[in-house]
Parts: structure tokens; sequence; C-alpha cells
């Protein structure tokens, strides 16, 4: 059979078009040394050609339905040969055009140079022709017309200094990012424009080229001499955000931002800049100064008044907070508001820290849509359980709609976990398993259902429910995890449990937690030093309380009693009223 059976009747397009869609394949990429083209699709390529010979209208008809359906290489080749046929280079322009929409360059590119020899004159399609050498890695190719192009856009700027729009370095810019190979975008750069020091516009270039190609050392170089020639606040930010890319940090380049920040007390950007960062590092009191001083600067630029009332609130600054979240709010039209939803979640919480529950619910109940908002029923729901209210907690949770899986899942697991807190584990177990009957392999409802029923000490089901998950889930650590731990905690099936937990361990090989799992199966095994070293390393990960207790236990066990004691005084400031710690130190002390 063969994939065209040509007609000239009309009504045989769509099966004509099914066929092209159903054996035509693009061809797979290739480099610009790779010339040679498969037997099979030249043999394809000629079988389109004789298509277009045939029946032209037909074909061209066959054409647009196939790239309407997706099948954009029959198209285009059925296109270019029918431009080429009917000495038509508006078809090849329009194979250009489907080329460049679907990221089909090298076919793009053959079109192009039929479009230009059909329309010499035509200096869209010679211009089409650069840019796709340049997007397919034929950077000598296209470098004559690039040189030519860049020169005419130099002669318009000499003419009209200041009113031709574009420089030709800024040109350039454009042009030589298209190029796949980076470290050939630069070395190019350097070719058409050289290394002159002195030059403003070829500096910033040839930085902006190296910065791309990785060689962030080179891009800084090219900014320290740009800033010798111009040292604005634009070119002081972007040399900092190189040297963040060649140093892998920011200490650096924050510290030049900031003396230029003391010596230029009207810069906004350096400013942004410097509060940007110390918000990703989580340095507060730096950000909150930063946003204070812009605010200042651009005390009607509103958007920072949301920005600093978040700051705020991680210096647990919430008066403030809430008076720079109320200034955004009313200051800002409700079609324009940015992280509305948040800011009302966390003038909730807020208010829940000063156990002002009734304004807690307010901010609650006055966010956008919150009746169709899970995330604020789900608050409103705890909110009402943390005042001992379980009634309205849960008729909260019952009253809601869930729109899709992912609710449903948020839903069922809040269910369970408010009847848990209200010390009914068959509800909760009832509550997952309904949802459980819809979404039978949810993997955080199987693990939060073998969790239920580790807590009722219902080991058959935590079993059950934490295999399913293995089998639905099997490169998700915390089944094997969650299964071998169980036995470990229980003291049965221990070679089992170690098992689970090495294959955990080798999933997630830094987990603090899966960590702490295989330190306690080796102590149940009694492999001291095993364990200690295994807890050592997750305690050293996560200083979590449990997996404190665990080391303290070993610890205790192999007589290093001095560490030991060193441990359970650290232990006693962090988690002063745990009593499993007491009973520990009670040990201790007795040894």
């Amino acid at each position: 059979m063969t994939c065209f059976k040509w007609t000239v009747r009309s009504t045989a397009i769509l099966l004509a078009t099914s066929a092209l869609i159903g054996c035509a394949t693009a061809p797979a990429a290739q480099s610009s040394a790779e010339k040679e083209i498969p037997p099979e699709q030249q043999a394809y390529e000629a079988r389109v050609a004789e298509m277009v010979k045939q029946d032209p209208l037909f074909a061209l008809l066959t054409a647009e339905i196939a790239s309407q359906r997706g099948d954009i290489y029959s198209a285009m080749l059925a296109y270019t040969e029918a431009a080429k046929q009917q000495n038509n280079p508006e078809l090849a322009k329009r194979a250009v055009e489907l080329g460049l929409g679907e990221g089909q360059l090298e076919l793009a590119l053959t079109a192009a140079k039929v479009w230009a020899e059909l329309a010499p004159e035509d200096k869209q399609a010679s211009r089409s022709i650069m840019l796709l050498q340049l997007g397919t890695n034929k950077v000598d190719e296209a470098l004559p017309a690039l040189r030519a192009y860049l020169a005419e856009v130099q002669k318009v700027e000499n003419s009209n200094p200041g009113l031709g729009g574009v420089s030709p370095e800024k040109v350039a810019l454009d042009m030589l990012t298209r190029i796949p190979d980076k470290t050939k975008a630069y070395q190019t750069g350097l070719e058409l424009f050289g290394n002159a020091p002195d030059d403003l516009n070829i500096q910033t270039l040839l930085a902006q080229l190296a910065n791309s190609s990785e060689l962030h050392a080179q891009a800084v170089g090219h900014m320290e001499n740009v800033l010798r020639i111009s040292p604005q606040e634009r070119f002081y930010v972007l040399t900092a955000q190189f040297m963040e890319k060649r140093d892998g940090s920011t200490d650096a380049a924050m510290k030049l931002i900031d003396a230029q920040a003391q010596l230029n007390p009207d810069w906004f950007g350096a400013r942004l800049y410097l509060a940007r960062n110390h918000t990703q590092l989580g340095q507060w009191e730096q950000a909150r100064q930063r946003f204070a001083e812009m605010l200042a600067l651009q005390p009607n630029n509103i958007p920072l008044y949301s920005s600093q009332g978040f700051v705020l609130t991680q210096l647990k600054d919430y008066k403030g907070a809430e008076t720079h979240f109320r200034t955004y709010l009313n200051k800002t039209p409700a079609a324009d508001r940015q992280n509305e939803v948040l800011i009302h979640a966390t003038l909730s919480d807020m208010a829940v820290e000063r156990k002002d529950f009734v304004s807690a619910l307010k901010w609650l109940d006055s966010t956008p849509n919150a009746a169709d908002n899970i995330d604020v029923q789900l608050k409103k729901s705890a909110l009402f359980d943390k005042q001992g209210n379980a009634q309205a907690a849960k008729r909260v949770l019952n009253q809601y709609k869930a729109k899709n899986e992912d609710e449903s899942v948020r839903l069922a697991l809040a269910k369970s976990q408010l009847a848990e807190s209200r010390k009914a584990p068959a509800e909760a177990a009832t509550e997952l398993e309904q949802a459980l009957s819809t979404f039978p392999d949810q993997p955080d409802l199987l693990y939060e259902r073998a969790m239920v029923a580790e807590r009722q000490d219902d080991l058959p089901r935590v079993e059950q429910y934490l295999r399913r998950l293995i089998a639905v889930n099997p490169d998700n650590p915390h089944g094997y995890n969650a299964l071998g731990y169980t036995w470990a905690e229980n003291n049965i099936r221990l070679n089992e449990a170690m098992e689970l937990i090495k294959k955990a361990v080798e999933l997630a090989p830094n987990d603090p937690f899966i960590l702490d799992s295989l330190g306690w199966v080796h102590y149940r095994l009694g492999e001291i030093d095993s364990a200690e070293a295994a807890l050592k390393k997750a305690y050293g990960l996560r200083q979590d309380e449990e997996i404190g207790l665990h080391l303290l236990e070993v610890l205790i066990r192999s007589g290093k009693k001095e560490e030991a004691r060193q441990l359970g005084n650290k232990l006693s400031v962090s988690y002063p009223n745990s009593q499993a710690l007491k009973k520990l130190v009670q040990q201790l002390e007795e040894i």
C-alpha cells in the first residue's frame, strides 16, 4: 500500500490528508555537517513533488489541511515544491511561516532559499535566510549577509544620529542570540566588532553574549570596562548579576551594590536588587531597611507596600505589616491587586497570633471568591478547629464542593485530620476510604490511610495500604520508609524492614527522616555503631526532636555518657516539655 492515492476528486482531499499524516515523519535535526538525506526521506519528498506536479490545486489544499492537523513537514514540502513549479514566491513564504511557527528551521531555510530565488529583490526573503542560518548554527554562511545588514544599520545611524531607533550593536545582539551555539555567538561578536575597551556599546554587547555563553568571568570583565566608561546604576546592577553567576554566590555582588547605594542615595534600582537578594537569603532586617529606603524614594510605588508587608511579617512586626498591607489594598484597584488571597491569609494568620479569631475569620471571608477557594475554606475550617468548634470546622468542609481530583484529595485529607484531632480514628479512616473508592491509587490518600491504621495499631492494614502505595509509586521513597519504620518501631520483621529502608535510602540518600529510620532499624538489630553513624548524619541534616531522641538513646546504649549528656542538654533547651526526653535523661543519670 502506498502513502498517496492521487485523484482529482475534491472529496478525496481528507482521505489523502489522512494518508499524508499517517506516512510522513519529519526528519531528525541535522548539524550543518550532515548533508546526506536518508533514502526513505528522498523517496517521500519525490512523492510530494509528484503530487504537486499532477494536481497543484489539490496538493495545496491537502497541504493546508495537513498543516492544520499538525503535519507541518508534509505541508512545507508541498508548499515549497509548488512554489518552484508555479514560480510563486508567496507559496515559499507560506512554507517559511509554517516552519518558523513549529520550529522546523532546517525546512524553513530550504523554503526561504526558494523564496529568495523567486523574488531576488525581496529583502525580507534574504533576511529570513540570514536569520535561519544563524538559528541553525550555519554562522559562517550567514556572516556576509549579517555584515552587510549591520553596515546598512550603521549607515542609517550615521545619517540620522539617534533617530534610527537602533544601533548596530543592538541589532547584532538580537541576531547573535539566535545562534544555538552560544560560544560561537560570543566569538562571532568579537569577530564582528573587535574588543575596543573604550566603546560602551561594544563592551555591553560582548558582556551579554559572554554571559549567555556562560563565560561569566569574561562578562564581568566587559562590564568593568563599561563601568569605567559610564558608571550608571543600571550597569552596576547588570555587573552584579553577572558576578553572581561567576562566583556562584551573591557576596561580592551585593558588596559592590551596597557600596554604590551608600554613595548614591537616590539609586532605586540598586536598592531593589539588594532587597530581592536579602529576601531570597532570608535576611529580613536588611530587606526591611531596603524597602523602607525605596518607599522613601517612591512613596507612590504602591506594590512596595505589599512587599514590605511580607517582610515585616517575617520579622513578626504584625502591626507594621498590617499597616502596609492595608495601604496596598486601599490604594490598589481590585483588578490590579497581586497576591490578594495570600495577603488576606497572612492578615488572618496574624490575627490568630493575637488570639483575635473574629478578625481572622473576617479576613478569610473577605477574600475575593472566598467560598470557591479551597485554600481559604481549609484555613477557615482549621480556624474553627483551633477555637474548639469542631462542628463548625466540619460544616465548612462538608459544604465545599471539590472541582477536581486534587481538591477532592485535599478535602478528604482535611476531613480525616479533623476527625483525628477529635480522637475519632474510625471516622478518619472512613473519610479516606470513601475518597479511595473514587481514587484508589492516589498516593497521598494511600499514605495517610496507612498512617491512620498505624495509629490504630492495625498493622495488617498498614501493610496493605503501604504495599499498594509502593506498587503504584515505586520511585517514591516514603512508602518503603514508612513500612520499614513501622516494622522497626514494633521490633518485628527487622530484616524485611532493613531491605525496605535501604531501598528508601537508595531513592533519597540525604533525607534525614529516612536516615533516621535506617539508624533505628540498625539499633533494633543490635548494630549500634551503624545506628550511631546513620543517626548522627540524620541529626546533622535536621535537628528534629525524634531524630535527636533516637540518637540520644543509641549514645546511652553505647555507653558514651558525656556525649549523650551534651545532646540531652541541647534537646532539653529545645523541647523542655518532652516526656520521652525526660525519661531518657533519667536513664542517663542512673547510669
